[in-house]
């Protein structure tokens, strides 16, 4: 499959495939990539069809799910396998949250981790109901200890370039641009490819969406 679609052709089928989702209980849908690729974006565009439906929406950020700074670069700044295993926290996420939706308790916590104080988070429980979306966005969402927990699994990709592009305007605060592209090239695209390779990552998605062009989205699975 690989066929091109208008931007809203492609929030017009991912609703869809929502929506045929049961609403007698909560759900759990994630929007993955690797960064840079399209995904935050694109959760949000989501975010305000779902509600747009009637449907309520809790969205979460993996990015509040991460592990303390000296785990994170425990194996090196550029360390690809550092990136992929020891930079988020999957036991976190399933445990405040894919496993409250499995269980029916009927409230979640959106976050485990305070990025930016490298300290824990401590937030209020927030309630799902019947029919609520969770939207969950970020990268490695596939890994063996998330991949089985989602309803639908929606898989952002987009050509290496174009994300190094993006990347070096996005995080310009991180250093020179030869430094930038360094992190990108050894750390952040080497990870997502050992991600795809060891994850399967391609045959965990339920739908494979290339964002290379924002504007002119190809649907290359689902």
């Amino acid at each position: 499959m690989n066929e091109a679609v208008t931007r809203e052709e492609l929030l017009v089928r991912l609703l869809a495939r929502i929506l045929s989702l049961p609403d007698d209980a909560p759900c759990s849908v994630a929007i993955t990539g690797m960064s840079c690729a399209g995904k935050t974006t694109l959760a949000a565009e989501l975010a305000t069809v779902i509600v747009g439906s009637g449907r309520p929406v809790v969205t979460v950020a993996y990015d509040d799910f991460h592990h303390p700074r000296e785990r994170r670069h425990r194996r090196g700044r550029f360390s690809p396998e550092g990136y992929l295993d020891d930079a988020f926290d999957p036991i976190a996420l399933r445990r405040l949250v894919l496993e409250p939706l499995a269980s029916g308790t009927g409230e979640i916590r959106t976050a485990s981790y305070d990025l930016a104080a490298d300290r824990p988070a401590s937030r209020e429980p927030v309630p799902v109901g019947p029919g609520t979306v969770v939207l969950v966005e970020g990268s490695f969402l596939l890994v063996s200890e998330l991949a089985a927990g989602w309803d639908l699994a929606v898989l952002v990709v987009a050509e290496p370039a174009k994300v190094l592009e993006r990347g070096l305007v996005r995080d310009a605060d991180l250093g020179t641009q030869e430094q930038v592209r360094e992190l990108y090239l050894r750390r952040y695209l080497a990870a997502e490819a050992l991600h795809q390779e060891r994850d399967g990552t391609w045959d965990s998605a339920d739908v494979v969406v290339d964002l290379t062009d924002p504007l002119e989205p190809r649907l290359l699975s689902g």
